[in-house]
């Protein structure tokens, strides 16, 4: 069943964020989590939880968490012809829930409130390293528009 995550669910949020997170370490350092940020985190997703244009929405079955998919909602300058974005942000199954169409009652979900509060699109980034969920996203429809691209310019980096 899809639920709306509200404040009291901040700890299965987390849990499936942390998965999320740990699952695309392999794929590039941006996706690296710095030792002992989990109250850092947690915060962030409290306050995604509070923001009146972020939902956050669950697959649960019996107080199971076994899915997430974060939306929200942001405007761009009223000169472009797309200028109420929906973004769909985290989204994750538990490995043994996948395949059982909970990605695509959790993205409908997304897509219902985001449509419902006036994106005229829905944009996502997805590791260019998960094959599996860029072919999901293609089902989806989503098709690509730009390539997301990365330098580290920090000073570990410079010294490397």
């Amino acid at each position: 069943m899809i639920v709306e995550a509200d404040l009291d669910d901040l700890d299965e949020v987390y849990a499936l964020w942390r998965e999320l997170l740990d699952f695309h370490q392999s794929h590039h350092p941006i996706f690296r989590c710095k030792p002992g940020s989990e109250q850092v985190l947690r915060k962030e997703l409290l306050q995604r939880l509070k923001d009146k244009d972020t939902k956050v929405f669950g697959y649960v079955q019996q107080d199971e968490w076994q899915g997430l998919v974060m939306a929200n909602l942001k405007q761009a300058a009223p000169g472009f012809l797309f200028s109420k974005k929906g973004y769909i942000a985290e989204t994750f199954i538990k490995a043994p829930c996948r395949g059982k169409g909970i990605g695509n009652e959790l993205v409908e979900a997304a897509k219902n409130w985001l449509t419902d509060k006036g994106a005229d699109h829905i944009e996502l980034q997805v590791s260019v390293k998960n094959n599996t969920a860029i072919r999901f996203w293609e089902k989806q429809g989503f098709t690509p528009t730009t390539q997301h691209m990365m330098l580290d310019v920090s000073s570990k980096a410079k010294n490397s």
